[in-house]
């Protein structure tokens, strides 16, 4: 429970955001333990870290591990309702497919009104406006 006047927040990450967790960008690394020292939440899209598994050498899996298991980490799945609202997001685009962990990752970003890291905020932004992007250096 929250103490009056403590608002809650966090941060979503993207696929590239993931990614560059495993190969220990000093960026990325600052925002998760800034983040967990704040006791904020860091929201990973099932999506998002689906598709960076598939980019990450297996040699890495150990540390993107790290950031999984952390207390302040939650991993929001794709269920109907988040389908359902994705795919109309989506709808009519012939790069659907290739945009759903960006889409989710956009989606959990706005409907907390938490930034993204990302490497792509353009692309975000095109899929939503209201989006906040933190870009990755």
């Amino acid at each position: 429970m929250s103490s009056p006047g403590t608002t809650l927040g966090g941060v979503v990450f993207d696929t590239a955001a993931l990614t560059a967790w495993a190969h220990r960008v000093a960026y990325v690394q600052s925002v998760v333990w800034a983040t967990a020292d704040a006791g904020h939440t860091i929201i990973i899209p099932a999506t998002a870290l689906a598709a960076a598994r598939a980019l990450i050498p297996p040699g890495r899996h150990d540390i993107l591990s790290v950031l999984l298991d952390l207390p302040n980490t939650v991993i929001q799945p794709l269920d109907r309702p988040a389908s359902d609202q994705l795919g109309a997001a989506l709808c009519d685009r012939p790069d659907a497919d290739a945009l759903i962990p960006a889409g989710h990752a956009t989606m959990e970003a706005v409907s907390r009104d938490w930034p993204c890291l990302t490497d792509r905020p353009d692309t975000l932004k095109k899929l939503d406006p209201r989006v906040q992007t933190d870009t990755l250096p």
